[in-house]
């Protein structure tokens, strides 16, 4: 997705440069703010997975991260939408094998498309195919899956995308990106953000309470469509929009047994910005049948913005992490900082979160 939002908080512009003490001078506004403004996950951690950790930690640089896929061995591949070339980050990732919690993220470089050295696809998604040891990268301007071998170039395939995905709504097309599967039946998917137009208006400002329906669409490994099902996301909220307001399915993650978790993402940003949030839900379908598919909740939770700090946390890029000393396997999901944008004292950070599963 490209700019969710402007992120700011404009009380910061009263801050004098000579100020000694800004935490005290928040603090002091916060009496100012309802209590119900927090910038504290409010999901139970302790039962669902590990608190959100900032990338800044381990000296990542901020970014537009919106993808992540495992190549194996703890090394992931990672895409920025607003990256300045076409490619993909290698990351290295540790986890506590008892926890799950991060332990250590090393950036081993970034691997550029040497031929198209300016990049206008927003790349949102990536998901790795082990059979040729290749990545695809899916780019919500232009509607395409594009292959990318490991050293960042094109091999000159791609998904055949079914012409209906053409006609996805602006900057709603296709984000979600997963590979996974039984055996000789895994399978590429992805869907759009939003609803697209022939299936009804997007939930939002213009369809209060609305019911965003969006096709779950596979592919085999030929690269062809195979099946698409129907997913309808949860009702969006009825009033108090903000002046922006996102509401869709950013990640989709194919799981080994043949079912598919899809992330859905409401961020409601009002203008004084103080106490935007966004709000998540984890869901796994098991795709079968021509109705919309039934869905279970896996997890939820929600971060927002208040003077006292910016937990704020836009999830975009989600993958199978590492499986726990009891057997547990692990959700590991990346954060959207639009490049770390600050104002004032203020600055979003990149995080990423563990869930169990």
């Amino acid at each position: 997705m490209k700019r969710i939002c402007t992120i700011l908080v404009s009380l910061a512009c009263m801050v004098p440069a000579s100020a000694q003490n800004v935490g005290s001078l928040f603090g002091a506004l916060l009496g100012m703010v309802s209590e119900g403004v927090s910038a504290v996950a409010s999901d139970s951690e302790a039962q669902v997975g590990v608190p959100q950790q900032a990338l800044s930690k381990w000296g990542i640089a901020p970014a537009n991260y919106s993808g992540i896929t495992p190549l194996g061995d703890g090394r992931y591949a990672v895409v920025s939408d607003k990256g300045s070339a076409d490619g993909f980050y290698v990351w290295k990732i540790s986890q506590d094998p008892a926890t799950g919690a991060i332990s250590s993220v090393e950036n081993e470089g970034f691997f550029a498309n040497k031929v198209n050295a300016t990049s206008g696809r927003d790349c949102e998604g990536v998901a790795f195919y082990p059979k040729s040891g290749t990545v695809f990268i899916s780019g919500e301007t232009d509607g395409r899956v594009i292959e990318y071998d490991m050293e960042g170039q094109r091999t000159g395939r791609e998904l055949q995308i079914p012409e209906a995905f053409g006609k996805a709504v602006g900057n709603q097309g296709l984000e979600a990106l997963g590979f996974g599967g039984k055996g000789g039946k895994a399978r590429f998917w992805t869907t759009t953000e939003t609803s697209l137009p022939a299936d009804g208006v997007a939930a939002g400002p213009k369809n209060p309470g609305g019911e965003n329906l969006l096709r779950l669409q596979s592919f085999k490994k030929n690269l062809a469509p195979s099946k698409q099902f129907l997913y309808t996301m949860d009702a969006g909220r009825t009033s108090d929009f903000g002046s922006t307001y996102v509401f869709g399915v950013p990640e989709v993650c194919a799981l080994p047994d043949g079912r598919v978790l899809v992330l859905e993402r409401e961020a409601n940003i009002p203008s004084s910005y103080v106490g935007a949030d966004v709000k998540c839900k984890l869901y796994v379908v098991k795709p079968k049948g021509t109705k919309p598919l039934a869905k279970t909740l896996v997890a939820e939770w929600s971060t927002s913005m208040s003077l006292a700090g910016l937990a704020w946390a836009n999830y975009e890029g989600m993958c199978l992490g590492a499986k726990l000393s009891d057997g547990r396997q692990t959700l590991i999901l990346v954060s959207d900082s639009q490049g770390g944008y600050s104002k004032g004292p203020f600055s979003l950070q990149d995080f990423i979160k563990v869930i169990y599963l």
